[in-house]
């Protein structure tokens, strides 16, 4: 590494962490109420996120905006919709944090060992922290999806039971409810003291639907708004149908998740053979 790139690394990190620095002394007793909650703690050094939250002001980062709707639509998810808007803007001056710590810390250190690839990586992991909190939450989201729809056709199924038995459908769901403390069982506990409190049955499933946040149970719930009206016969008929087509999906998705864990272990599988391979040809070449 020539002199050059090493000062020019050297006082880029002094840079990046003179203005961390600032950053530290001036916001350092700020922001308190985000960062001493009980979510914030969940995350590694939240006690620095009054960092990120400065730069968010710095550059009028607004979490309402469009940009934000996706990130805060995960946090809806995971967090209720009460909590979307504050979990993306904790979140958000999380991902900012760290990425500002990291990025000083490994340019120098990448400067005092003369090396611009330990550099250039340092540029790459801080950009990458942006985006790993994300990445974190959308696979929340989608294992969430993934339980709530292999739950789904049981619990059809059971509804379709006790309503062909002659129970009332809000009893019927009340039953199933209460039966478990399954994530799919909790949404529909929510759902029924929504009703219980006096919310029309018709909005309570649309708000049950809203908090699942699946086409499968958005397309259940559609169903379910069409033939409650209709009395038992139809419904049972309806409640028949989806749960034959969701324990169709539940096969497809089981496959669907095998293919995945197949195509996974195929690399592996080939660098362990290259390596088997490699292991008994050396060896005869080198006799030869």
């Amino acid at each position: 590494m020539d002199s050059t790139a090493k000062i020019i690394m050297a006082a880029v990190g002094t840079v990046a962490a003179l203005f961390w620095t600032m950053l530290f002394m001036r916001n350092s007793t700020k922001y308190t109420d985000v960062i001493k909650t009980t979510a914030a703690k969940e995350y590694p050094l939240s006690s620095t996120f009054f960092i990120g939250f400065a730069i968010m002001k710095m550059l009028k980062i607004n979490v309402r905006g469009e940009k934000y709707a996706l990130k805060r639509s995960r946090a809806a998810e995971l967090y209720g919709a009460k909590y979307a808007e504050f979990y993306t803007y904790l979140i958000t001056g999380a991902q900012i944090t760290y990425a500002v710590t990291i990025f000083p810390i490994i340019i120098l250190l990448a400067s005092a060992a003369g090396s611009v690839e330990f550099g250039a990586l340092g540029a790459v992991v801080s950009i990458l922290m942006l985006f790993y909190i994300d990445e974190d939450i959308k696979k929340k989201v989608s294992e969430r999806h993934d339980e709530l729809l292999c739950e789904l056709p049981d619990v059809i199924s059971r509804l379709t039971v006790l309503v062909n038995a002659g129970m009332v459908f809000r009893e019927a769901w009340n039953k199933i409810a209460i039966s478990s403390d399954s994530l799919l069982c909790k949404e529909m506990q929510k759902t029924y003291d929504d009703i219980h409190n006096g919310m029309p049955e018709s909005d309570a499933f649309n708000a049950f639907a809203d908090r699942c946040r699946t086409k499968e149970i958005r397309k259940f719930v559609s169903t379910l708004n069409q033939n409650l009206q209709k009395g038992s016969t139809e419904l049972v008929y309806s409640l028949q149908n989806a749960a034959n087509e969701q324990w169709e999906e539940k096969k497809n998705m089981v496959k669907r998740k095998g293919n995945a864990v197949e195509q996974k272990l195929l690399l592996p599988m080939i660098l362990i053979f290259i390596a088997i391979i490699i292991m008994v040809i050396v060896p005869v070449f080198t006799n030869i």
